[in-house]
């Protein structure tokens, strides 16, 4: 095998590194935010109970994916580490197992959170109408969560060999053909709110189809029927199972957490009515700009970490981190600013409702002063998910993230300070995240963690 990939990473400078990898990675984030918009953009026509009901199932399925992220941060550290140390046999059984993993692991959070999508929305005391659309949406998405957590799993993969840009392509394939499906479920069809699942599953499941032929085409060896084998005996892939969720568990619980922690907001939220639901679901489309940019260099870090401390050349790992955080926190500065002063016309390229519009202002305006260390939390994070050590992402951001729950309630309700102070919670948990994560960083541990 030809380790080209693995060249264009450990055998040249950080600063090239970093570039011919996060390019492409945020491009492909890019393309997130467009979608993201595009498809507020049309729910918006269906009016305000459609938009809540998307921003009260989006952090459900946002729960759901990061939950995927077990599988697939596991699988990317272990791809990465193999291919830094030339490591041939050990990166096929790599692949051939998180195939295995990916089928089982959906299977099983579909097994256990259809039940709970049936009720949850109820559960959380949203507006009947709301939930009912909310839970439809759901179950849809639930359906195809098998495709959902493949496509993910293979794009970690061709990463973690050092290749961001082919990724890059075939999410923007994929988003295209969403948007595209978008309206013609949505209205053509008649299927309102939930059409929009349908048509991401339905992207979502040719994108991992087409996302398993590239990885055919770049590793000729996974056609060999021999190649499949790797997978071994049950007990041997219930070892490598167990491997890929032991580093990739904590992200995802930490990531599924969060999602978690935000669909009992929306129930707190919801006191105040739809309308703050409703601003704080169109509030994640803007932000989705600042945030997947910084995931993108947070995609292109993991692999060069990974790689680099496969090579022995811990003090690249190390640069190629806060090089990322330079570049990153630059550019949310920026944003941020630009969020701060243009909020009214971003909001009003969503809805007319002067409420929804009231509400959202406030919030970008509020966050907007801790977009910076929002780069510090992502960027970081895939920064220690390359090296294997992902406890410390999950020690730091589930529980302070988990405390505007209670901050919430306490302040917002208990004594009555109204909706914009859960704002400010969300402001100040980011900045200490941030904070703590680079500190932890700098402390040099992830750079000796053997996987």
């Amino acid at each position: 095998m030809k380790w080209l990939d693995r060249e264009k990473i450990a055998g040249q400078s950080v600063g090239r590194s970093l570039v011919s990898l996060a390019v492409p990675a945020v491009t492909a984030t890019f393309f997130t935010v467009i979608f993201e918009i595009i498809d507020m953009f049309w729910i918006g026509r269906l009016g305000p109970y459609s938009i809540a009901a998307l921003s009260g199932a989006s952090f459900f399925i946002w729960m759901l994916r990061g939950l995927g992220l077990a599988v697939a941060t596991g699988t990317i550290a272990l791809i990465a580490r193999r291919t830094g140390e030339k490591d041939e046999t050990g990166l096929i059984k790599t692949i051939s197992n998180a195939y295995a993993s990916s089928f089982l692991f959906s299977i099983l959070i579909i097994s256990l959170f259809l039940p709970l999508a049936l009720h949850t929305f109820k559960w959380i005391r949203l507006d009947p109408i709301v939930a009912a659309l909310a839970e439809d949406y759901t179950i849809v998405f639930l359906s195809g969560l098998i495709f959902v957590y493949l496509m993910m799993t293979v794009e970690f993969i061709i990463r973690g060999i050092g290749d961001t840009r082919t990724p890059m392509k075939l999410v923007g394939i994929s988003l295209l053909l969403n948007a595209i499906l978008d309206p013609l479920f949505i209205f053509q069809f008649r299927m309102g709110l939930k059409g929009a699942a349908y048509a991401t599953i339905l992207s979502q499941c040719i994108g991992a189809i087409l996302m398993s032929i590239v990885l055919l085409k770049k590793i000729p060896l996974l056609k060999k029927r021999r190649s499949w084998a790797a997978v071994g005996s049950i007990r041997y892939f219930g070892k490598q199972f167990y491997t890929i969720i032991k580093i990739g568990g904590p992200i995802s619980l930490s990531d599924a957490g969060f999602s978690f922690i935000y669909l009992v907001l929306s129930g707190i939220i919801s006191i105040y009515g739809k309308e703050p639901l409703a601003a704080i679901g169109i509030s994640h489309r803007l932000e989705a700009l600042p945030f997947f940019i910084c995931l993108g260099f947070s995609m292109a870090v993991e692999p060069m970490v990974g790689q680099f401390l496969g090579a022995g050349k811990i003090e690249k790992a190390r640069k190629s981190v806060y090089l990322s955080l330079k570049v990153t926190s630059g550019i949310i500065f920026i944003i941020s600013i630009l969020y701060f002063l243009l909020a009214p016309q971003l909001y009003r390229i969503f809805t007319d409702d002067p409420a929804i519009i009231a509400h959202g202002v406030n919030y970008l305006r509020i966050v907007a002063v801790s977009e910076v260390f929002l780069a510090l939390e992502v960027v970081l994070t895939g920064a220690f998910s390359g090296a294997g050590d992902t406890k410390p992402p999950f020690f730091i951001i589930l529980p302070i993230t988990f405390s505007r729950i209670p901050m919430a309630y306490l302040f917002a309700v208990t004594f009555n300070f109204g909706v914009t102070i859960i704002w400010v919670i969300i402001a100040l948990t980011t900045f200490f995240k941030g904070i703590l994560l680079f500190y932890q960083f700098q402390k040099g541990l992830w750079a000796h963690k053997k996987i």
